[in-house]
């Protein structure tokens, strides 16, 4: 499964069956008992395998970059379209497979639809139109079409060859890609993880010739039955070559190729190309833009040619050129040398009609489109990087400077100008906040105070109140609303609050996470509270029987969760201390044995004919253990022949078994008769008793 906050790419993921129709043809054979054959008409179903062909769903469409009808900075990024239908860009053939067009062969994975960028004047495009129509005289597209009314974009030859994808880019420009359901940012409404990206070719560019925004129409348009319209692929090239560029009596300026494809001309007239190679900041801007680049140790200028071929700037070492040290290059300025301006697909696309006296239109159908204004040069990242600090409506000194077009109007003066009269004079404070009006949850129409997140001055959360009243982790929006001196609101910090809770509540994940910690961490803190206020209840208790720095030890456990860590820790160091008397007894060296009677009279005798030792030895010895003489004449003794005496026990076993006997016979007569004195006359008198309550009677019974 894809975590959170990543994503799978995959090439592509061509579908079983392409879009068509189809027919499923079942045969069912059949035979007698006496082997006959039962002919069985075939059954044929007919279906249809159906995907958009001419208009793209608008449920299809989960995400478009540029956004719709938006102003921006995009000359950073390419354009793209996100499909919810995984397969979409598979589920037709532009071309039959193997196919060669241009020296490009047709593969698996190619796809049939294609994003490419239009700039104003280089294409129309055309709605309600019959489909038939939609597509290049000449051309035919086999099969149902899914609409009666369609749209197509109409382009010419030149604006085919300059910005259009090649067969091999189409591949390169789609792919298909797996995120995580719950990560709601990246699978934006998706119901199975899966999206298809179509990305265009071509950057969107600002003009810097006019110094205007420049409108552009990203198309998604189908290629069926015409990839051999595409251009032929270029090899890419970090220079110009001399067979790139051409020069006329008639046209004084050098341009990159049209028919190539890789620059546009742009000028009717020659100029000069003003670089100054011991310009920084310029060189810098010029290698930073793409019109100056390292090649082979030199520093060639794209943008400029003379007329014997490419402008080199000068040799540079790849350290200087790193560390935008252009000593080495000083006295080869350019300016004062022949050296024109050559402007290509780098800096902007425009068509002069001059060039072109008449060429062949191109029709695609167009599936979807949408419209975006190129306003700024470079990126949002390298905007902000340029801001100069400042309050708004005025210019400061210092900052970041960074080169404005030609075409932009110094500004002079301290003064920055009228504001216009459609808008009122904003209410600005010195530490960035806007004065706006306000409606309050009572009704009431006010103004409040509001700043963005851009201030140019550091400002703190609670610059009036301490911890105590007003805490640093708010838990609610009001905690962060501040009065200010002029009697009115600050709701800077209560509006990202509240903003910033409605996004994350409005994540389903987000909610299940709360809620496993409301479970989880938030009844440990609880129980961890209820911890400390017993112990601080209790602590009377342990008055002299606890250190201090243990009691300390013992608090701050309980409130980091941690009490049976701790108590481990102290049941290990009792252990290590007392040993003996935290795990078990010690156990005796010598268990002494049973004690035997018949040993007791004589042991020394025993040992000493058991052994074979002199008994007058064993005597002294037990009589003086320790002597070290009485060893040493043991250790030399040698032992002798033991004799045959041994212990009789048997007599003694008889003797007690015989004394006991004869005492439980004469018991048991004495009961049997009825009479201490076990004699003849008892004996002979004997009665017979009727039962064995009434033996019990006579007997045990008797006064």
């Amino acid at each position: 499964m894809v975590a959170r906050g990543k994503f799978f790419l995959y090439d592509s993921i061509v579908p079983a069956l392409e879009a068509g129709s189809y027919t499923l043809t079942s045969r069912v054979e059949l035979a007698a008992s006496d082997g006959t054959d039962m002919p069985v008409d075939p059954l044929d179903t007919h279906f249809n395998v159906t995907a958009p062909r001419l208009k793209l769903p608008p449920d299809q469409a989960l995400m478009t970059f540029p956004p719709a009808n938006s102003e921006g900075a995009y000359e950073a990024r390419l354009p793209q379209i996100v499909l919810k239908k995984r397969t979409l860009p598979w589920d037709r053939r532009a071309a039959p497979v193997n196919s060669v067009f241009n020296g490009q062969k047709v593969q698996d994975n190619t796809p049939w639809l294609a994003l490419v960028l239009i700039a104003e004047g280089e294409g129309q495009i055309v709605h309600d139109a019959d489909p038939a129509d939609c597509i290049t005289p000449g051309k035919t597209l086999a099969g149902s079409m899914d609409v009666p009314k369609a749209s197509y974009l109409s382009v010419p030859q030149s604006t085919v060859t300059a910005v259009f994808p090649t067969v091999e880019d189409l591949t390169l420009l789609t792919h298909v890609r797996e995120v995580n359901l719950d990560d709601t940012e990246a699978a934006m409404g998706d119901d199975d993880g899966f999206l298809a990206v179509v990305i265009c070719n071509r950057m969107p560019q600002f003009d810097t010739e006019e110094c205007l925004p420049k409108a552009y129409t990203a198309c998604l348009i189908n290629l069926e039955e015409q990839l051999d319209v595409l251009p032929p692929p270029a090899p890419p090239r970090p220079f110009f070559e001399i067979s790139d560029l051409f020069i006329t009596e008639t046209v004084a300026t050098f341009a990159s190729s049209v028919k190539s494809g890789t620059a546009i001309p742009l000028k009717l007239r020659p100029e000069r190309r003003g670089l100054n190679p011991a310009d920084s900041d310029a060189m810098n801007e010029a290698i930073r833009r793409g019109e100056v680049i390292f090649h082979d140790g030199n520093l060639v200028d794209r943008a400029g040619a003379t007329r014997d071929g490419i402008s080199v700037v000068g040799n540079i070492d790849p350290t200087d050129l790193l560390e935008s040290d252009f000593s080495s290059l000083a006295g080869t300025a350019s300016g004062e040398d022949d050296v024109f301006v050559v402007e290509g697909a780098f800096t902007s696309f425009r068509f002069p009609l001059d060039f072109f006296v008449e060429e062949k239109f191109y029709r695609f159908p167009l599936l979807t489109s949408w419209r975006f204004t190129c306003s700024g040069a470079g990126s949002f990242q390298q905007l902000l990087s340029g801001l100069d600090v400042g309050m708004l409506g005025t210019k400061t000194d210092g900052g970041f400077e960074r080169q404005l077009p030609k075409c932009t109007v110094p500004v002079t003066g301290d003064d920055p100008g009228a504001s216009p009269v459609t808008q009122l004079p904003l209410e600005i404070a010195e530490t960035g906040h806007i004065g706006l009006p306000y409606l309050t949850r009572t009704g009431e129409d006010t103004s409040a105070w509001y700043r963005g997140p851009f201030s140019p001055h550091q400002l703190l959360r609670n610059p009036l109140a301490d911890e105590a009243q007003f805490p640093v982790l708010a838990h609610v929006s009001d905690h962060l609303r501040m009065m200010t001196p002029d009697g009115r609101e600050d709701v800077s910090l209560a509006v990202a609050f509240e903003t910033g809770r409605l996004l994350a509540l409005s994540q389903p994940s987000f909610i299940a996470a709360l809620q496993r910690w409301r479970a989880e961490q938030f009844g440990q803190a609880r129980a961890r509270a209820n911890q400390t206020a017993v112990f601080d209840a209790r602590l009377s208790l342990l008055d002299g029987l606890v250190s201090d720095s243990r009691l300390g030890r013992i608090k701050d456990a309980i409130q980091l969760g941690e009490v049976s860590r701790f108590l481990e820790s102290e049941l290990v160091s009792v252990l290590g201390t007392r040993k003996e008397a935290a795990i078990a007894n010690l156990a005796p060296l010598v268990n002494p044995g049973t004690r035997i009677d018949a040993l007791q009279r004589d042991f020394n005798g025993i040992l000493a004919n058991g052994l074979g030792l002199d008994r007058g030895l064993t005597e002294r010895i037990a009589e003086d253990p320790v002597n070290l003489d009485l060893r040493n004449q043991l250790q030399r003794t040698r032992p002798q022949t033991v004799d045959r005496a041994e212990i009789d026990l048997t007599n003694q076993i008889q003797d007690t078994i015989d004394v006991t006997l004869e005492t439980g016979l004469r018991d048991f007569a004495e009961i049997a008769v009825g009479n201490k004195e076990f004699t003849l006359d008892a004996v002979t008198g004997l009665r017979e008793f009727e039962n064995l309550e009434s033996f019990v009677k006579d007997r045990f019974q008797r006064r």
